[in-house]
């Protein structure tokens, strides 16, 4: 696109931007395929205009990971799709780069802090969504281990040692179900054994 052109784009509202994405992981083939992944999918949208692509390749890192970059300069048609770019691609930085300055319209800033709103809750239910599912399957975990414990000791009195190779459980994780089974008297110590 000829500078003429572009500068007639941003005449019109359009808005020149310099977009970092960075993708790190592993392995080095799927970090690069998903960068031209996304480079690719921002290139077919009609909203925005990609003018340099400067990628460079995945480099490794220490703990084995790699990661990869992109400068893009681009020009996109509105805020709009600038903040759907942000929130769509979460870019390492963004500079807006032309124009220096602009109006927006009142209607433009509840758009864009409405786009903004919704992903933020989408967010955040996602987690909650998460969070939830995290408590249950810890309860639902606490749960196999004390049946774990007690099913073990229905067939006699046992030693912390006897229940770790009983369970399978490694004697660091086993220690607090014990002590929270003797504790709500589910069970009972005496000396090194456990009994029902």
């Amino acid at each position: 696109m000829k500078e003429s052109e572009i500068r007639a784009k941003i005449g019109d509202g359009w808005l020149r931007v310099i977009m970092t994405l960075e993708v790190a992981g592993k392995p080095k083939e799927h970090i690069e395929e998903t960068l031209d992944k996304y480079i690719e999918n921002i290139d077919k949208d009609e909203r925005i205009e990609v003018l340099i692509d400067d990628r460079e390749p995945a480099e490794e890192h220490e703990d084995g990971m790699f990661t990869a970059f992109s400068e893009l300069e681009m020009i996109v048609d509105n805020m709009e799709t600038l903040t759907w770019l942000c929130v769509n691609f979460s870019p390492a930085s963004i500079e807006v780069i032309d124009p220096e300055t602009f109006q927006i319209e009142g209607r433009e800033i509840t758009n864009w802090l409405n786009d903004l709103l919704a992903k933020i809750h989408e967010i955040s239910k996602d987690y909650r969504e998460k969070l939830s599912g995290n408590e249950y399957l810890t309860r639902a975990m606490n749960q196999l281990i004390q049946n774990s414990v007690i099913l073990s000791l229905k067939t006699g009195n046992k030693t912390e040692e006897e229940l770790v190779k009983e369970t399978g459980l490694i004697p660091d994780t086993l220690k607090p179900f014990l002590k929270h089974l003797v504790e709500k008297k589910h069970i009972t110590k005496k000396g090194k054994e456990y009994s029902l």
